[in-house]
């Protein structure tokens, strides 16, 4: 498959104060990112995440205060780890994931396929930007290292919060720069020494460059709960993890009409 580059020069030529987009990069540089990775994405997160990232999704899932036979939304649903974790804290439940990369999504489907749960599990090509579901349509939602590489956050919050009924949950799990004085500088060794040397025998040096960059550039906690608020989503809160380096945030969809 042939190789993506991400651009080493945006951090200090296109700020984001002063950029028309939210992310670091595009929609399409991002499909093709994620394509050219999709291969060994999973192996690659368990290794750089010290095999953490799977309990990140495990306490992000249990935030959306499951049905016995809910309808959930997972957006940037990859090769499908999260959908796979809400099937397994709720059997019942039916799980839409969406996804630009279609490299991911088949790597995905394998493994839900492989597990029998393809009746309970759809992996679709999807845009938050643009969701093609009625209003609604979901009793929750959830966003696992996707909020980051959205384009445009107020758009897309406002969407999931379209579909989600009201009283519903949202929860969002993104990568975040720890700033503690242990985690801050132990993170910055990580990602300028141990991350290249890692993704380099792995997987693209490049797109775990951008991961670090991405995880610098996102915005405060705070910003990201004032999108939510402003998107119709209520009781809003947020919550470090292993020592700020992912950070989970969650609300309910407002029970009053929409705007």
């Amino acid at each position: 498959m042939k190789s993506f580059e991400v651009p080493v020069t945006y951090m200090t030529d296109n700020p984001q104060n002063s950029r028309e987009q939210d992310s670091l990069i595009t929609a399409e540089e991002n499909r093709l990112m994620f394509d050219s990775i999709a291969r060994r994405y999973d192996g690659t997160n368990k290794i750089l995440s010290f095999g953490l990232d799977g309990m990140w999704r495990s306490r992000a899932v249990s935030r959306l205060n499951l049905g016995a036979e809910g309808r959930y939304l997972d957006v940037g649903c990859g090769t499908g780890d999260v959908a796979l974790e809400i099937l397994r804290q709720a059997p019942g439940s039916k799980v839409i994931g969406i996804d630009p990369s279609q490299e991911m999504l088949f790597r995905g489907q394998i493994k839900i396929s492989a597990v029998g749960l393809a009746d309970s599990i759809s992996l679709v090509m999807g845009d938050v930007l643009d969701l093609k579901f009625e209003d609604d349509s979901f009793d929750g939602a959830i966003a696992s290292f996707c909020i980051r590489n959205v384009t445009d956050r107020r758009r897309g919050l406002g969407e999931i919060r379209r579909v989600v009924r009201p009283g519903g949950r949202v929860v969002i799990l993104e990568l975040t720069q720890p700033t503690g004085w242990i985690m801050g500088p132990l993170f910055r060794i990580y990602a300028r020494v141990a991350m290249p040397i890692l993704t380099k025998v792995m997987s693209s040096v490049s797109a775990y460059r951008y991961l670090t960059d991405s995880m610098v550039d996102f915005p405060r906690p705070e910003l990201i709960l004032a999108l939510m608020k402003e998107a119709g989503f209520i009781e809003c809160r947020y919550a470090h993890m292993t020592g700020g380096i992912v950070t989970l945030f969650e609300g309910q969809a407002e029970t009053s009409n929409k705007q």
